[in-house]
């Protein structure tokens, strides 16, 4: 990939997927809100999926995005070359370890 941020929100979403995961029970019974009356599963949903966005976006640091740039920098300045792509394949073992950053 030639755009860092593209890693990035890859990771975010990868975030995101793990706590939704996690949150299926609460996603199944319609929560209550203060006055008692019940909210829609749409409803439900989307605070649980603002949760999750909120909770997942403090894991995209500043040092994610310097190395996914670092990443993304070998595959343009290799396009630029019209190196032969294939040399990079390793680079996948890479962005799974940045993914866990």
């Amino acid at each position: 990939m030639c755009n860092p941020i593209e890693n990035c929100f890859s990771s975010l979403k990868t975030n995101i997927k793990q706590y939704l995961a996690l949150m299926r029970d609460e996603m199944n019974d319609p929560l209550l809100i203060s006055n008692g009356q019940p909210i829609s599963k749409t409803e439900a949903r989307m605070q649980i999926l603002e949760r999750a966005a909120h909770v997942s976006m403090v894991k995209i640091t500043q040092r994610m995005v310097q190395r996914m740039e670092l990443h993304a920098s070998k595959f343009v300045n290799a396009a630029v070359r019209m190196d032969d792509m294939v040399e990079y394949d390793h680079c996948s073992d890479i962005t799974r370890s940045l993914y866990k950053v």
